[in-house]
């Protein structure tokens, strides 16, 4: 029997946390984080509000009273990377550990974080995501079924499932500090993406990014097909906006609903000139449908979801994502200007208004 590997050392740890507007979830976040790290004076807690228009930062005050472990930094450009930057010139930890709002932890996920970081050497680590609706409604957990569906999200390894291994991205992160030091900062530019572009460049520097079954994180997803169209529009939006600024960063998975909806519009009006274009497009639609009814079988038996409420939302999810990367990929040079293929120098500590509660 092999020996056991041996325990982390002790590190201390800066847990970034952006938010803006979540009055209904910080609290439980929170309260998340603090179980797990009761007793310990080596973790910080920095929660970074970004101008929010709730209750959220007076929730997160109120926390840094009664905790000094939890810090209020306010973030006036509101966008995630700029939060993540703030605080990174903030943080004191050896060890980064950037969490989301909208998620639930298990209770041990920064144990787990810090001794996976440890076994594997890897530069940044994370885990699998459970998706579950935000309300517990047939459509919230339809929806819940498809963005757990390869055929809902495609590659996405960290919705899917699996074991560990070498992945291109994980969601959030568990990095070790001196890869903001080696590979840079988080680019300012991205309204979205910015994680995805962030482990590009570790991986294209020499890095490793592995996710382990051991890291449990569950996600609250959109709860309304409405909710989710605009979810997946922005998602696919900022595809193409993100390959104008950078340059690099996705691969061509991100583009298959791109590549989906422009076969469906080209069939569409070519069958004004050559009728038998129609038949393709009535081909290629019927491909989708049985794929999206097989797909919408399996999700449903895995989930107890309804199959009727699953396929409409593979549906709202690939045209939404495909039609926004479409909005991208005309209107990137419109909305910016040609960009350094570089992350620009981020923003400094001095640009927080928020300080130690």
């Amino acid at each position: 029997m092999p020996p056991a590997a041996a325990a982390p050392p002790p590190t201390r740890v800066s847990v970034i946390i952006p938010m803006r507007n979540e009055a209904a979830y910080v609290a439980r976040c929170l309260d998340s984080v603090l179980a797990q790290v009761a007793g310990r004076d080596d973790v910080e807690i920095l929660c970074v509000d970004g101008a929010s228009t709730d209750r959220t930062a007076e929730i997160v005050a109120d926390y840094a009273r009664r905790d000094p472990r939890v810090r209020l930094l306010h973030n006036p450009r509101r966008i995630v990377p700029v939060a993540m930057n703030l605080a990174l010139a903030e943080a004191r930890g050896e060890v980064i550990i950037r969490l989301d709002c909208h998620s639930e932890y298990a209770p041990d996920y920064i144990a787990q974080c810090l001794a996976v970081l440890h076994r594997t050497g890897a530069d940044n680590v994370g885990g699998y995501i459970t998706t579950r609706p935000g309300r517990d409604t047939p459509v919230g957990r339809a929806i819940a079924a498809a963005t757990s569906s390869r055929f809902g999200v495609g590659g996405s390894a960290f919705r899917v499932g699996g074991g560990e291994r070498e992945v291109d991205t994980v969601p959030f992160g568990c990095f070790r500090r001196d890869v903001f030091r080696r590979f840079g900062m988080y680019d300012e530019r991205l309204v979205r993406n910015q994680d995805i572009e962030l482990n590009h460049r570790i991986r294209k520097g020499g890095g490793r990014i592995v996710i382990s079954p051991d890291i449990r994180l569950i996600y609250y997803n959109r709860s309304t097909y409405r909710g989710l169209a605009a979810q997946a529009f922005a998602n696919g939006l900022w595809n193409p906006y993100t390959l104008y600024l950078v340059g690099e960063g996705l691969g061509m998975r991100h583009f298959v609903p791109l590549g989906f909806v422009l076969a469906v519009l080209a069939l569409a009006l070519a069958g004004f000139l050559w009728r038998p274009a129609w038949l393709g497009l009535g081909a290629l639609l019927a491909v989708y449908l049985v794929g999206a009814v097989g797909a919408a079988v399996s999700a449903a038996r895995a989930s107890g979801a309804s199959v009727l409420l699953i396929l409409p939302a593979f549906v709202v999810l690939h045209f939404s994502y495909g039609f926004g990367s479409l909005i991208g990929v005309l209107t990137a040079p419109l909305r910016f200007r040609r960009a350094p293929k570089s992350p620009p120098v981020p923003a400094r500590a001095h640009n927080t208004t928020g300080t130690s509660q």
